[in-house]
């Protein structure tokens, strides 16, 4: 798969709980060009947003839709059942950014490796819904999760097929950064390095395109992230000055857009 160049952004501006300034903004990010859009960020989450994913699904067609997960107020069954309907509502264009916060140390990282062993308990052709035989899955194709790690316990299956991505797209902020190497897109400092198949280095409005081009052509990034403050100021200074950077994309997932494969079962 070709490697896209990225454009991120992430608010956690309570105001994101208003679906009129919600939609207003999350608009803007679309037309802008962005690809990520990430709900709530380390220190920053007056929102649940889960919920807001739900709907933010309908109210966009090209843009990802992220939320971040604090893993201290959130259990694993839950969390794969809720991001695997956004998955759909979306058409594959959902995330996910798993925050430790005040959690003990190894929660959150419990936590994704719960979360995607039930994600794999189901196979994209487990469901028949055949009314002629009577016939609503295949049993055989149904697969327990059955994870027990230090803090959760989840037997499985959960009640949601498998998101049509495989495995939603899974963010890493180095702000708080939990240790998942599978992770598809880490967001970075300058100088800090964290296990993923994407690098965003976080950037301002005014750092330099040309550098960040050059610098991307190297290999040394593989896009920006900008955490927004003026979320529609931001978003109009980045569209003109990075605007450029972001090639027309193909395919109808997120991971098909950004060049990342899908999560394929063991």
């Amino acid at each position: 798969m070709s490697r896209a160049f990225i454009l991120s952004v992430s608010t956690g501006d309570p105001r994101l709980n208003d679906p009129l300034w919600a939609r207003h903004v999350l608009s803007a990010a679309e037309q802008a060009g962005i690809d990520l859009f990430v709900m709530g960020r380390p220190g920053a989450r007056p929102f649940d947003a889960q919920v807001i994913l739900g709907w933010a699904a309908a109210a966009t067609s090209r843009i990802g839709i992220v939320a971040a997960v604090p893993a201290a107020t959130s259990h694993p069954f839950h969390v794969a059942r809720a991001l695997s309907a956004v998955d759909y509502l979306s058409d594959g264009r959902s995330g996910w950014l798993p925050l430790s916060g005040n959690a003990p140390a190894g929660m959150a990282e419990d936590m994704v490796a719960a979360v995607g062993g039930l994600w794999d308990g189901w196979s994209a052709d487990t469901l028949i819904i055949d009314k002629a035989s009577g016939r609503y899955l295949n049993a055989s194709k149904v697969r327990p999760a059955n994870h027990e790690g230090p803090f959760f316990k989840v037997a499985g299956p959960v009640n949601a097929m498998r998101p049509p991505q495989g495995h939603i797209l899974l963010l890493v902020d180095g702000a708080d950064p939990v240790a998942v190497p599978e992770a598809d897109i880490a967001l970075v400092a300058e100088g800090q390095k964290l296990p993923a198949r994407r690098r965003l280095l976080k950037a301002s409005v005014d750092s330099d395109p040309a550098v960040v081009a050059e610098r991307f052509g190297r290999g040394e990034l593989d896009g920006v992230h900008f955490e927004l403050n003026d979320a529609m100021a931001d978003i109009a200074q980045m569209a003109e000055r990075f605007g450029h950077l972001v090639e027309p994309r193909e395919g109808k997932t997120l991971r098909d857009q950004l060049g990342l494969a899908l999560k394929e079962l063991a």
